[in-house]
């Protein structure tokens, strides 16, 4: 397993950064898709659940209901995660 491998494993054993649902996780990588055929870095990445990540309403995939709501960006959860992880 790579450190890379490693990290994301443990982003997945970490509660839903955005509503706090119990692990396992979804991997989101922050920026993705975002620089046109690019894929951010595995270290990029924070803990969602299915649908704050892939929910159509509630998914940052989606309208980013949730996100809205909880008034957070994808650097700021990104921050929280690495703080979890490592602080």
């Amino acid at each position: 397993m790579t450190k890379a491998q490693d990290h994301i494993t443990k982003v997945k054993s970490l509660p839903c950064a955005l509503c706090g649902q119990h692990a396992p996780s979804d991997a989101h990588h922050i920026l993705e898709g975002r620089i046109k055929g690019r894929k951010c870095s595995d270290y990029c990445t924070i803990p969602l659940c299915k649908d704050c990540h892939q929910g159509e309403r509630n998914g940052i995939h989606g309208q980013q209901i949730m996100l809205k709501i909880m008034k957070e960006n994808e650097l700021n959860l990104l921050a929280k995660t690495i703080e979890k992880l490592y602080a």
